[in-house]
């Protein structure tokens, strides 16, 4: 779901090393150095922000709370990380990635030393960089021009990236029950008798209390036809609830919705067919919930949104990644969405992490 980004970036980014060892990012670093290797690339460019900050995330652990950051990852020889910040932020940016050349500053310059280096002439693989911004961008031109050009290796990401890795699916496990938690207090709240927005807040402290790093909400005022963000309205209380939540735990997103009243029911008999055809080379049948704009669900984890939506006639659900689905109905007026998130095996099976509360 499209949701409004927060001004302030909270929670805690530390690198929890019990969790993620070295030698995870050794292991996740491996299609970069074989890339670097068979195409003679003399480092690669990772770029990411405070919005999206997928690939940078998954190879440096790093998550951007403001502006920018980019890593050079270099063919041979220790990496590092420039960051966008201000250095008397640096002892906690440092204290959130495994990288340990790490510099403050928001210019190009910063990487002329480590350019320097590299073997010349030569090429640099770079991916995300169409996020850049175009100072930016234009400085690291005029830095390179005549000794180094530029090739692009986003597929060399979404290739490392196709399945989720064991640890991955152990973290969005976490940020699961995180959502699951923010759901039930929504939910809680509602029943007790406060309005939509007063009952959302409810989700968003409870997950913030359990380290959430991010949690983004929306509600609905028509009875669970449309959604929207916090407005600071407390004086509506709809005959049923539609909410949403989404939270970010160690870099790592779970959703869910929350509907009470209505066609609830509806929804989730909806949702128990879809998770009947869910499986390699079953369609994917699109919810007619006006909310949905006919996503079924999508891939999630480093990103709210990974890849894109499920629509009808989709690919299959890939074994081994997480998606997050939902199944939405209306009924006079008023509308539902039931929902879960699913980890499909091998073997045409699958685990619920999570299942929202619908009823």
């Amino acid at each position: 779901m499209i949701t409004t980004h927060p001004s302030i970036m909270l929670g805690s980014y530390v690198l929890d090393e019990d969790r993620l060892p070295r030698d995870e990012f050794d292991i996740r670093l491996a299609p970069l150095r074989e890339a670097m290797t068979r195409e003679g690339h003399a480092a690669t460019l990772i770029y990411g922000d405070a919005k999206e900050h997928e690939a940078l995330a998954f190879f440096t652990n790093f998550i951007p709370r403001m502006r920018w950051a980019m890593a050079m990852i270099p063919a041979k020889g220790e990496p590092r990380l420039l960051i966008s910040i201000s250095s008397r932020d640096m002892p906690a940016m440092k204290a959130m990635t495994w990288i340990a050349d790490v510099k403050s500053g928001w210019e190009w310059k910063w990487f002329e030393d480590h350019v320097a280096k590299l073997p010349a002439p030569g090429i640099l693989a770079t991916i995300n960089l169409d996020m850049m911004t175009p100072l930016l961008f234009g400085q690291l031109s005029k830095s390179i021009d005549g000794v180094f050009t530029l090739a692009e290796a986003d597929h060399v990401a979404s290739k490392a990236r196709e399945k989720h890795r064991p640890r991955e699916i152990a973290m969005i496990r976490a940020a699961a029950k995180i959502g699951d938690a923010a759901g039930n207090a929504i939910a809680e709240r509602w029943r007790a008798g406060d309005d939509v927005e007063n009952a959302a807040l409810a989700g968003e402290r409870l997950a913030r209390a359990m380290a959430a790093q991010d949690v983004r909400t929306l509600v609905s005022r028509d009875g669970g036809l449309t959604l929207e963000p916090y407005r600071a309205r407390f004086d509506d209380r709809p005959k049923a609830l539609l909410a949403y939540v989404a939270v970010k735990y160690m870099g790592y997103w779970a959703e869910a919705f929350v509907s009470l009243g209505g066609p609830a029911q509806k929804a989730n008999t909806a949702l128990d067919d879809m998770l009947k055809r869910f499986k390699p080379g079953a369609p994917i049948a699109a919810s007619a919930h006006p909310a949905l704009d006919g996503s079924a669900g999508h891939r999630i984890g480093l990103s709210l949104v990974e890849g894109p939506e499920l629509r009808a006639g989709a690919e299959a659900p890939a074994a081994g990644v997480v998606y997050a689905l939902r199944a939405g109905e209306t009924d006079t007026g008023a509308g539902a969405v039931a929902s879960a998130m699913v980890l499909p095996r091998g073997d045409g099976s699958f685990e619920i992490l999570s299942r929202s509360v619908c009823a």
